[in-house]
């Protein structure tokens, strides 16, 4: 036997859908009775209990109007002496009444439409939306982390002195909110500087798009080596290219250097501004550099921001050697591909700040 199921809109019940079944293409009638009879019951029920809470709410009221009324006679007729057992009991019979009169007439305009569509806006901005966050102070909300955090791990010393939630606290926490940089593609072609064996020319190519937070990417662009790293620095070019979505699409500018020839030492590195570009989410930026590094020193790729998504791809001589290291803290969604004179990282999570990779080529 097949049963098909369909929706019925019942008009007679307040436009709530409930189900007919259809047993080889006959309506069940019986079946649509009894929705019909459940729904009826669920009313009769729901109106039973407004009954019985108004009701309720009017008989406190009357014994509280009762009760004033009753105090105002017996304090009128009998004219207790302050401070006597009759004055005490007039003045507490006066509180409770004026206190139960005050609680009907609450409940009566509690539950007129206007302060109940109040009061449930004012329950989903708390409990649904908990808008009430937006108004603490950024102490307060620390406290609330932090207390929330010892509930979840049942731990009351979790943030003593020297716990990883204060070092959480102090240096990684601030990167929650941070601009950040996504799909990091990096190409470092290395061969012999001419007439040397002792030497790479090396061009380090990097593209990256810019993330915004709090509707800003990052500040600036900055590109700099360690003291030593490296030999000689011949070029750098700094360049942005708009995305998609912005109306100079795939338009590239070159930002450093502004005249198209750096006039300081490189060594040093060069920082470019993006304060004209802020607002750009997906902006992407390019650097290219070209460079002079020895054989047999490490160089390493460190992460100045925030990164979702990385790679990198180096090219060396063939026939040398090569030393790799990963620094980041989920190698399991990383992939290696590797053979002579090529390797090619690639990391699918987040990496931190200073995280990053090492090599070092070598003859063999």
């Amino acid at each position: 036997m097949q049963y098909i199921v369909l929706p019925l809109i019942c008009n007679n019940m307040e436009n709530k859908g409930v189900y007919r079944r259809v047993i080889h293409g006959k309506t069940s009638a019986r079946i649509t009775r009894l929705c019909r009879k459940k729904e009826f019951h669920q009313q009769m029920s729901e109106s039973k209990t407004k009954q019985t809470i108004t009701l309720l709410t009017i008989i406190v009221l009357m014994v509280g109007i009762i009760g004033v009324l009753t105090s105002a006679y017996f304090a009128e007729s009998m004219n207790p002496a302050p401070g006597s057992f009759r004055s005490a009991f007039a003045t507490a019979l006066t509180t409770i009444s004026i206190a139960l009169f005050g609680f009907g007439l609450f409940s009566f305009a509690l539950d007129t439409k206007n302060w109940r569509e109040y009061f449930s806006e004012r329950l989903k901005e708390i409990v649904v939306e908990r808008k009430y966050l937006e108004s603490l102070d950024q102490d307060t909300l620390k406290d609330l982390q932090t207390n929330v955090l010892k509930a979840q791990f049942k731990d009351q010393t979790i943030d003593k002195e020297g716990s990883f939630l204060n070092y959480f606290h102090l240096h990684l926490h601030k990167h929650i909110s941070e601009p950040y940089r996504e799909d990091v593609s990096t190409e470092v072609l290395m061969s012999f500087e001419q007439g040397r064996n002792d030497a790479f020319l090396v061009t380090d190519k990097v593209r990256y798009v810019c993330r915004a937070s709090g509707g800003k990417i990052q500040e600036h662009v900055g590109w700099k080596p360690d003291e030593g790293e490296f030999e000689e620095v011949k070029s750098l070019t700094i360049s942005i290219q708009f995305p998609q979505s912005h109306e100079k699409s795939g338009e590239v500018i070159r930002i450093y250097p502004p005249d198209g020839d750096a006039e300081i030492d490189l060594t040093k590195g060069a920082k470019a501004t993006l304060a004209e570009y802020s607002n750009i989410d997906g902006l992407v930026v390019i650097t290219k550099a070209v460079y002079i590094a020895k054989l047999g020193q490490f160089q390493h790729w460190q992460m100045a921001h925030p990164t979702k998504s990385f790679d990198i791809t180096i090219v060396y001589p063939s026939g040398c050697g090569m030393q790799f290291k990963t620094l980041v803290l989920e190698d399991v969604v990383s992939q290696i591909t590797k053979y002579d004179g090529y390797l090619k990282f690639t990391y699918g999570s987040w990496a931190l700040p200073q995280s990053g990779l090492a090599w070092l080529i070598t003859k063999t």
